[in-house]
């Protein structure tokens, strides 16, 4: 999870994090340590997730610290000239449309207002994972990132194997149940800075910062033993045997632009299929079903549990 994603939580839970950092709101050493245990260690793109939080607009890491900065020095001098408290929003306002104009006319929509705007936009209706456009974002943000810093990132596509025949047996309906349960298994199997968004259809996108495609692997191999092993619960009351296929590809491996890395994947995809489904393949390597039965063990640390359950109880097979 991005330190966006954890601004955006807190004010979920009422708690009004650009106030505290600005200075408007003061905190309790209780409150601080709570408060310290949510955001965890700060990223090199903290100002960036700030700055986006307050404007909804993306800036660069270096101009994003020094505007937060003249937006705080901003914020103290109209207190100073007006002798009142004035909030961060409402210097962000003044400072970014006359001082430094930024921004055109910006408009006031209460926050929650806003946060269902959002969510409309970005993300996905029927999964509640990021829609297109919003992982292709995520996909060009991260590529920048390791640009500048370095290291390495994986992608799995994921698709469904015969999602249309469980469309054309059991109904759309299940067809979104099924499709629904496997992207939630999918994100609670993911750690907090990977990303799974929903790349069209039954295909979904998993961008892992900081992977190699072998530790890429031993995701995608718990992920299909997940998925094949649990059957899903349908609203009929039937319960659907369901796999998945799997294409990997790294950045810079296997491509140094975005729709390259995704070709890339996709064409591990199609040898995954070929092969006999329910199989995952890394992009110009030999597609292979390792474990299938029994997951890899993972060097990595994910939040989901294999224990987890299903959208219901499933019988003993």
């Amino acid at each position: 999870m991005s330190q966006l994603h954890r601004f955006r939580e807190l004010e979920a839970q009422g708690i009004d994090i650009l106030s505290i950092l600005a200075g408007d709101r003061s905190v309790d050493d209780q409150q601080l340590k709570v408060l310290l245990e949510r955001l965890g260690p700060l990223g090199e793109e903290y100002h960036s997730d700030l700055m986006e939080l307050l404007t909804h607009r993306r800036f660069e890491q270096t101009e994003a610290h020094g505007l937060w900065k003249g937006v705080v020095r901003h914020k103290r001098k109209l207190e100073t000239a007006l002798g009142r408290e004035v909030g961060v929003r409402v210097a962000a306002a003044d400072y970014l449309t006359n001082r430094r104009p930024l921004l055109e006319a910006p408009r006031i929509v209460p926050r929650q207002e806003m946060e269902r705007l959002i969510s409309q936009v970005n993300l996905d209706a029927l999964t509640g994972l990021l829609n297109r456009r919003s992982i292709d974002d995520a996909l060009r943000l991260e590529m920048q990132r390791t640009r500048r810093y370095g290291g390495v990132f994986t992608l799995l596509l994921v698709d469904l194997d015969h999602f249309k025949g469980i469309n054309d047996q059991q109904g759309h309906v299940a067809g979104d149940e099924v499709l629904v349960e496997t992207s939630r298994r999918i994100q609670a199997a993911c750690r907090e800075t990977d990303t799974v968004g929903r790349w069209g259809g039954d295909e979904l996108l998993v961008i892992l910062p900081q992977t190699s495609p072998i530790d890429a692997r031993i995701l995608s191999s718990r992920l299909r033993h997940d998925v094949h092993h649990r059957p899903m619960a349908l609203h009929n009351g039937n319960f659907q045997d369901v796999t998945i296929s799997i294409g990997i590809s790294s950045y810079p491996q296997h491509g140094t632009v975005a729709q390259e890395l995704v070709d890339s994947a996709s064409t591990a995809l199609r040898q995954a299929k070929k092969s006999g489904r329910d199989a995952e393949a890394v992009a110009g390597i030999t597609s292979s079903s390792p474990g299938r039965g029994t997951p890899m063990k993972s060097s990595r640390q994910y939040l989901g549990d294999d224990s987890s359950p299903p959208l219901g109880d499933a019988p003993q097979r």
